[in-house]
């Protein structure tokens, strides 16, 4: 007797990504997902686990199925997501300074007040002041000073100020005959 062919099909399941964010120099993260189509037959699971697209710089990084699997028994669909990272915050204030009137300059200095840099990473350019040169204060500015794209500097200000030069006037000892 021909009793006919049974086929079995593999059952259609959907997984979409979760998206994901993260700030510069942190930590990936879990990559997680939802089962958005279909259903696994009871004692059946997800096997591997998802990944993403490398890069840590600031922008979009793709997350992908990566070893991801239900087993031979299933055709998953993958839909993906993206872990976006974003600036990492710092704070820089400018040190106070001084100098006596006709005197150069000290050097512009700062502090990092907030956060911190990712290994590796440096800050580039320099402080600048406001014009003038007479007796009182000028902001500092924060000029060229920066941490590159990856980083949202926040600057606060300080002054340079400007003290009197301090000066001895002498009289030359005179006579006068009547």
């Amino acid at each position: 007797t021909n009793f006919g062919a049974l086929t079995v099909t593999q059952a259609v399941l959907t997984v979409t990504a979760n998206a994901k964010s993260k700030a510069y120099g942190d930590a990936d993260p879990a990559l997680t997902y939802q089962l958005t189509g279909g259903a696994l037959v009871s004692g059946d699971s997800f096997t591997g686990s998802l990944t993403r697209a490398a890069g840590e710089n600031v922008g979009t990084h793709a997350i992908l199925q990566g070893t991801l699997s239900a087993g031979a028994n299933y055709n998953l669909t993958f839909v993906g997501a993206n872990l976006t990272i974003g600036q990492k915050a710092i704070t820089v204030a400018a040190d106070p300074k001084s100098k006596v009137y006709g005197d150069t300059d000290p050097a512009l200095t700062y502090q990092l007040t907030s956060g911190a840099l990712v290994p590796g990473d440096s800050f580039t350019g320099s402080l600048t002041r406001a014009a003038g040169e007479n007796v009182g204060t000028v902001a500092i500015l924060q000029g060229t000073l920066s941490a590159g794209a990856n980083y949202n500097l926040t600057f606060v200000g300080a002054n340079l100020t400007i003290g009197q030069k301090a000066i001895t006037v002498t009289a030359d000892a005179e006579g006068k005959v009547y």
